[in-house]
């Protein structure tokens, strides 16, 4: 298996930051009061809407500990401002020679990007040394993205000016300081790339003795609970090791799973039965604690097998008193369960 097929993604630092559809859609009413609120003055706001910006006056310093973006050879921010680009371009300052991109793949990726308006920069992952993956199946990715990133290779890096029309469009984004008419300026370069896992990949582990067995079929994993002893803490069994990064508290991850009470084996929940994978935070107490405690540090692409004590799942099950009922509770409450989760994705 190759390392660098994307079927293994990286940490995300900010991916919303690609989504046009995550700032909220205004009406022509609430566009003007943004425009207005963009800059000092109405003059200002249609400056800043008049084309000037050409992507082959800017360049990238790589000489600090992150890159930075310049223009005409100085510092972005102190360049002639603002920076306005009248279509999408894009300009290729290093040609990789890894897999090319296609239309149906997550492209993972590292970048910074600039405010053309402000010259701030507004986003790098280079910090941190994060990634992001963009799925280009995902209509509320930028288009600019979804148009300019097939066809090129791993190891490319590439400038992109994105104007308003193809990013936020008129309602900007004002929680990461983008106006309705602001250009944004991005240094990309191209890390991984590939299609999609849809089940877990990787080398099969030997468990331990004593677990509930799993058998995969058709429809997901089968089950069997039969003789298997209550536990009296989390286990966590991977079956299958993936070759991804690890999990890390933060992150979403994207999985196929299926549970079971372990007095009874009986499924409640199973996406698999669903038909399609769920995403959700993991470490940040958004699910129960098994899934946090057990999931963080596993690895992309593994399957791992979860046996969770009631009491790091839904709790114990409620206590009636004399002459009182007890609060209802969760309907799993006082259940220990089981699970298998082939985890998908990471970012």
């Amino acid at each position: 298996m190759r390392s660098s097929r994307l079927r293994y993604l990286a940490a995300a630092a900010a991916p919303l930051i690609f989504l046009a559809g995550c700032s909220p859609e205004s009406t022509d009413e609430g566009a003007d009061d943004a425009a207005t609120s963009s800059a000092p003055g109405d003059d200002a706001a249609a400056t800043s809407a008049a084309p000037n910006g050409d992507l082959a006056d800017v360049d990238v310093d790589t000489e600090g500990e992150a890159p930075a973006l310049t223009w005409d050879g100085e510092p972005f921010a102190e360049g002639d401002l603002p920076f306005v680009a009248a279509s999408t371009e894009s300009r290729t300052l290093t040609e990789g020679d890894g897999e090319e991109v296609a239309d149906t793949h997550e492209v993972r990726v590292r970048y910074l990007t600039v405010n053309g308006t402000t010259g701030e920069q507004l986003v790098s992952t280079f910090e941190n040394d994060e990634a992001v993956t963009l799925d280009l199946t995902d209509e509320t990715l930028f288009p600019a993205f979804r148009d300019q990133l097939p066809g090129t290779m791993v190891g490319d890096e590439l400038l992109l000016a994105i104007p308003a029309a193809d990013a936020f469009g008129e309602a900007g984004n004002e929680q990461l300081g983008v106006g309705p008419t602001d250009t944004m300026l991005f240094y990309m370069v191209v890390e991984d790339t590939g299609e999609p896992l849809t089940e877990a990949q990787g080398e099969e582990v030997e468990p331990e003795e004593g677990l509930p067995t799993v058998t995969m079929g058709d429809a997901g994993p089968e089950i069997d609970v039969e003789g298997v002893e209550a536990p009296d803490q989390l286990i966590t069994q991977p079956l299958i090791r993936g070759e991804g990064p690890e999990v890390v508290a933060g992150q979403t991850i994207r999985v196929h799973y299926t549970g079971v009470k372990l007095s009874d084996g009986e499924v409640f929940d199973s996406s698999w039965e669903r038909g399609e994978p769920t995403e959700f935070p993991i470490g940040v107490g958004q699910v129960i604690v098994g899934w946090d405690e057990g999931l963080v540090g596993q690895t992309v692409g593994s399957r791992v097998l979860l046996v969770i004590p009631a009491e790091e799942a839904y709790g114990e099950a409620p206590e009636e008193t004399e002459g009182q009922t007890a609060a209802p509770g969760n309907e799993l409450a006082g259940e220990d369960l089981v699970f298998v989760v082939d985890i998908l994705g990471a970012s």
